[in-house]
């Protein structure tokens, strides 16, 4: 007998990692005979691009803004704050509203089981019906650590960011729901199967699970049907692979400075651009660009990956074996250049902050030393990428850890996996 499976994907500030997650899962389950289908998000024409079909919400429910101007650096320090920050989910009004809009996507399509991936109310609308969920995350999301997107911090995640709590908001809904009230947030992204898109050896959980079963089962990340823009060119020269996110948090600046790094450079440079705005921006000879190239092709092609230092990007780096540069926008992006590559001696880190105690942020630049400017300078960003393309012991290690990633991801079988949550049942 087929599952019929509905999806919920963050949506809320971006989520391009998180929907292409759902996708790999979604692929492998439609390929095993199942039905699946996706609630909306902020990037459903990705979904409707992998053929899926799209539920879409009432016109009430909340929903992700448009795109719009985020600070140079967003110090998350974890996912309460992201939660509250993001989504406006400290709102009692938003959070019911959209666990009414999940709640009746899910009548509506009478799945057998829910998948969600950084979706806390689409969890509690699926326990609240008796559905099994099966929860795509990466170890922060759920780990039982303090801080746990910036463990580095030494201020509370409010002295950053000082939206009011969405916890008080998520135990009265839980409780109401009849499923029992909510001591931390990362409790909600438990599912009844948790796949952690990692390795425990890279990013280890630090305590065991919440509810349910754990699993690590390397790298899930989606490349698209049709990537947009030309292939890599063929080269003799060092090949340096640009990408840091689909655009809407890396700003106009960042990419000026990575293409004033490269220009005469004795490389060739191919850039993965997204949505990102690049008018007035001067392109090197060196420096071709594309779109949404998916990973696979220019990271088979690259001796070298400059990114943001996004968890998809990283592990999909590793898993080919090839070094990473991380420039960090973000809290998270700047723990995956510390603990996946710097830590890992597969790359360098160009940019590391510190918190005062009046809840402000320093940064210290790896070349230059402290930073005064909003975005890591063309001067650590060419340093960087010479560092590791002179230095072999950077792709040494992570052609080691690809190996490693390889090996695990061969062994766990996530359709299995995602049909063991279901026909255990679920446990509230």
């Amino acid at each position: 007998m087929s599952e019929r499976v509905l999806f919920f994907p963050w949506g809320f500030g971006g989520g391009a990692a998180y929907t292409g997650r759902c996708l790999v899962l979604a692929a492998a389950l439609a390929e095993a005979g199942d039905e699946v289908i996706f609630a909306d998000s902020g990037l459903s024409a990705m979904v409707r691009e992998a053929g899926f079909p799209v539920l879409e919400s009432a016109a009430e429910a909340p929903r992700p803004s448009n795109r719009h101007s985020v600070p140079p650096y967003l110090p998350f320090a974890d996912v309460e704050r992201v939660f509250a920050v993001a989504a406006s989910f400290h709102r009692e009004d938003r959070v019911r509203a959209r666990i009414a809009a999940d709640a009746e996507l899910i009548e509506r399509s009478q799945p057998t089981a829910v998948v969600i991936d950084m979706s806390p109310t689409a969890a509690l609308a699926a326990r609240a019906a008796g559905l099994p969920v099966i929860s795509l995350a990466d170890a922060d999301f759920v780990t039982p650590c303090a801080n746990g997107w910036m463990p580095w911090s030494t201020v509370a995640p409010r002295d950053l960011l000082p939206h009011p709590s969405s916890l008080p908001v998520w135990d009265m809904m839980s409780s109401e729901l009849g499923l029992g009230p909510v001591e931390r947030a990362e409790h909600l992204l438990w599912g009844d199967v948790t796949l952690i898109s990692s390795h425990p050896d890279l990013e280890p959980l630090g305590g065991p699970p919440h509810r349910g079963e754990l699993h690590y089962v390397g790298p899930m990340y989606w490349n698209p049907p049709r990537p947009v823009g030309d292939p890599p060119p063929d080269t003799d020269l060092s090949r340096v692979y640009v990408t840091i996110g689909s655009g809407g948090t890396a700003g106009k600046r960042a990419l000026g400075n990575i293409f004033d790094a490269c220009a005469g450079q004795p490389w060739t440079v191919y850039v993965s651009g997204g949505f990102a705005d690049l008018t007035d921006l001067t392109i090197p000879d060196n420096v071709h660009l594309a779109g949404f190239t998916g990973l696979d092709t220019p990271l088979a092609w690259a001796d070298v990956v400059l990114s943001h230092g996004g968890s998809a990007t990283v592990l999909a780096t590793l898993l080919h074996g090839k070094p990473s540069v991380i420039m960090p926008f973000m809290s998270e992006q700047e723990m995956n250049g510390r603990r996946l590559v710097a830590d890992s001696g597969a790359g360098v880190l160009l940019r590391t902050s510190t918190t005062t105690s009046h809840g402000r942020l320093a940064f210290t630049d790896r070349y230059s030393g402290p930073a005064d400017q909003s975005q890591v300078g063309a001067f650590d960003i060419r340093q960087g990428i010479a560092e590791v393309l002179g230095d072999q012991a950077f792709t040494a290690a992570a052609r080691q850890w690809g190996v490693r990633l390889r090996e695990l991801g061969s062994r766990n079988d996530i359709v299995a996996l995602t049909y063991s949550a279901i026909s255990a049942g679920v446990t509230r």
